[in-house]
């Protein structure tokens, strides 16, 4: 006679279990890469919008200020040069203070905001604090670039050669066209580019 109890082996337990674990695996993969692609989105179009800015700049002024040709490549990873470009684009101190009279002579004459940094443009840091000297992407990578060429000349092309190594392989053809081009490069070498 067969005794078998009504309840689950411990196989058909396991079973069940290992056939839950790869449904989770997959649906936090998923989510993953569609969570990845939101940031790479949302990243693309802050740097987009400081393109914009920088043009609005160029109009209003006819020209750009000595911060932009002073590098080939400005890294806003350096917290003077964020707080500079901040207060170039913005028309005031990162402490939301107008800028002074040397300031305003050097930087943005007439104080005019021409981009409006949002809190989730600043880097985070480990506890948590906004640090609005640093600007971040969005992925909270402050290894931010640019590269600002003749913004008068539409048909300007950043050559492939301007980036590093690193920073070519995602770029299509020999150049990107444009004379602002915005990327980002973080610690494990993802890159993203404003436009291309």
């Amino acid at each position: 006679m067969n005794t078998r109890s009504k309840g689950f082996s411990l196989l058909e337990l396991i079973v069940v279990l290992v056939i839950m674990l790869i449904i989770a695996g997959l649906v936090i993969a998923g989510t993953s890469t569609h969570k990845r692609a939101i940031l790479v989105a949302k990243t693309q179009i802050q740097f987009l919008e400081y393109e914009a800015a920088i043009n609005a700049y160029c109009r209003e002024y006819g020209d750009l200020p000595a911060f932009f040709r002073d590098e080939e490549l400005v890294s806003l990873s350096d917290s003077d040069n964020s707080e500079t470009f901040i207060k170039i684009l913005s028309g005031q101190n990162v402490d939301e203070q107008p800028l002074t009279a040397t300031e305003r002579k050097l930087l943005n004459p007439q104080g005019k905001s021409f981009h409006t940094f949002a809190n989730e443009e600043f880097f985070m840091a480990s506890n948590g604090m906004r640090n609005r000297k640093i600007l971040a992407d969005a992925f909270n990578n402050r290894n931010i670039f640019l590269i600002v060429e003749d913004p008068f000349d539409e048909d300007t092309v950043v050559s492939k050669s301007t980036f590093s190594q690193s920073v070519r392989k995602y770029i299509k053809g020999e150049g990107i066209k444009g004379a602002v081009v915005i990327f980002s490069v973080s610690d494990d070498g993802r890159t993203v580019i404003s436009t291309n």
